[in-house]
């Protein structure tokens, strides 16, 4: 553990040699801030003008479009400049919410913030993808995108942290709306931050696919996109319905998938109760919703400690249930009490189990799902999040009709527990049958920087590598060639010359290929190999996918790239 804290302050500290991945970086911390402030602040709102129903409906509101809307919301993202997306998309989050600010301040009726309430949601859909699609075009080395990965998790969840905390402070001094406005100060700030990175190395070009992007102009130069964006919306709906039959075909898949749905309707039913205990049980006032909330924020922020453990770990179901079971438990224990700092450590507990059962399902997830369906099974847990989150609030506004606070306590520990009894058995299982590229993993965690990638990224990278033998004075590749592939040294001695002249010898734990990659320029040295070698190859795609953390992010990347690639050859 010491070796590995080394390596990940080293990474860091090479990042924040890099203006523009720490403004990059400041901003989607501030991002992410606001989003979990603004969830929490139009609860509040909802609750104190019609009670645990008008929270619910809140709730509805903001995630049914989102549900609908999120694919092709991410295909439009991945299609536009980076840059340019992520400020177009900071600012429109920022008008909004002082709109939603002013609607709240002069009191318009309540109707009217529920339906801008969808705006803000809608908005905030578009920073993740495009956030990492952006990320390989501003690094310099693979560390620094490592680091920004891990930073991304960070930020996620120190600012889910801050940002209920601002909300609460917010809220108990002057009210929803200085608190909403606030929340929109922060991703203004992130719009500020982003400004200054926009430029020429961020240009790409929209034109991926000629048949999904096809656009005429008339005569007088009018572009006419309708045939585009029907031609979008429809390989987005071909694509989805294929990845879901696919993913769903597999049995054990279902059963993860189910297991994971239940933990969203976790979370949402918390955001909700949280409202309710500050105002009904705890007599908090309605800012005492922030500090609950925080309060599951930092216990899942100290989860990312232990998590740490579960990389290439071979048998994980027992922790994952383990961790689900005292999850749910830590929820109903607080029927038992009603005061503050005992309610508060249960509900750290609560996020702290519930985030590792999330890394270690999602661990087991990638373990059993067939090499097709990988990809596919991760994006329909994008889309099961907020499902799980919609029904989360329905449930907990169903027990609140039949039995009260105690009830909706209550209500997610017994159907927790029922899962647990019920699919223990299945998927012990499914953690046997799993495979573990123990070996691989090993060996990437030995390279710097793979070493900070959490423990899904990393066995993910581990399954997709492909074994090469090579006998002693084979050339691995020649400078000048196209990369597009990165190499880990599992056995054996390379050379590395640059025209002519020695630069470098590699071993185990060494790896090459990767600046051809993240720039896209042609490999900057010939690698021969010395001895008998034994490479793990590592394809383009899932290199710039685990170390963005998006699944979605290779293809715009490569765009991103190509397009700061052309500009340079401009100058």
């Amino acid at each position: 553990m010491h070796g590995r804290m080394r390596v990940v302050v080293s990474v860091f500290r090479s990042a924040f040699e890099n203006p523009v991945l720490v403004k990059v970086g400041f901003a989607y911390f501030f991002f992410y801030g606001a989003e979990c402030g603004m969830w929490i602040a139009l609860i509040i709102f909802a609750y104190g003008h019609g009670g645990s129903t008008a929270s619910m409906v809140m709730m509805l509101v903001e995630l049914l479009p989102c549900v609908a809307l999120a694919p092709f919301v991410g295909a439009l993202a991945d299609r536009r400049r980076p840059t340019r997306m992520l400020c177009v998309g900071y600012g429109a989050q920022s008008a909004v919410m002082v709109g939603v600010s002013l609607a709240i301040a002069v009191k318009v009726p309540a109707d009217v913030v529920f339906a801008l309430a969808p705006l803000t949601t809608l908005t905030f859909m578009v920073t993740r993808p495009t956030h990492a699609a952006l990320l390989p075009a501003i690094v310099r080395t693979p560390g620094e995108l490592t680091a920004a990965n891990v930073m991304g998790g960070w930020a996620e969840g120190g600012s889910s942290l801050v940002g209920p905390v601002v909300v609460g402070v917010m809220v108990t001094w002057r009210g929803v709306a200085l608190a909403v406005l606030s929340m929109a100060g922060l991703t203004f700030i992130s719009m500020v931050l982003v400004v200054s990175v926009i430029g020429r190395s961020t240009v790409v070009s929209p034109n991926r696919n000629a048949a999904e992007l096809d656009t005429t102009r008339d005569k007088a130069g009018v572009v006419r996109r309708l045939s585009t964006w029907r031609a979008t919306w429809a390989a987005v709906r071909s694509r989805t319905w294929a990845t879901v039959t696919t993913t769903l075909r597999h049995p054990q898949m279902r059963t993860l998938l189910l297991l994971q749905t239940f933990y969203f309707a976790l979370m949402g039913s918390l955001d909700f109760l949280c409202v309710i205990l500050a105002v009904e049980y705890l007599h908090m006032g309605r800012g005492g919703a922030g500090f609950l909330n925080a309060g599951v924020g930092g216990g899942a922020l100290v989860a990312g400690f232990f998590t740490a453990f579960l990389v290439g770990r071979r048998y994980i179901a027992n922790t994952m249930m383990l961790n689900l079971a005292l999850s749910v438990a830590s929820l109903a224990v607080i029927c038992a009490t009603r005061r503050l700092g005992p309610v508060m450590l249960l509900l750290g507990a609560v996020g702290m189990f519930g985030a590792v059962f999330s890394v270690t399902a999602q661990t087991l997830l990638q373990r059993c799902a067939p090499s097709d369906s990988i990809a596919g099974s991760f994006s329909i847990l994008e889309a099961l999040l907020n499902v799980g989150l919609a029904i989360g609030a329905i449930l907990v506004r169903l027990a609140l009709a039949v039995g009260g606070i105690k009830m909706a306590l209550l209500t997610p520990a017994v159907i927790g527990f029922a899962l647990t009894l019920g699919l223990w058995r299945q998927l012990r299982k499914i953690d046997v049958a799993a495979t573990v590229p123990q070996v691989e993993v090993r060996l990437l965690r030995s390279i710097p920087f793979f070493a900070a990638l959490p423990a899904p990224s990393i066995e993910a990278l581990a399954r997709g590598v492909e074994t090469m033998r090579e006998p002693s004075g084979t050339v691995v590749f020649t400078e000048g060639d196209f990369g597009d592939c990165y190499y880990a040294v599992a056995d054996g001695e390379l050379t590395v010359t640059r025209a002519g002249r020695v630069v470098q010898e590699l071993v185990r734990g060494g790896g090459f290929g990767e600046l051809a990659l993240i720039r896209e320029v042609p490999r900057q040295a010939t690698v021969t190999a010395t001895t008998d070698v034994l490479l793990f190859r590592i394809a383009k795609e899932p290199f710039i996918e685990v170390l963005t953390g998006y699944a979605r992010a290779s293809a715009a990347a490569e765009e991103v790239i190509i397009g700061y690639s052309n500009d340079e050859d401009t100058e």
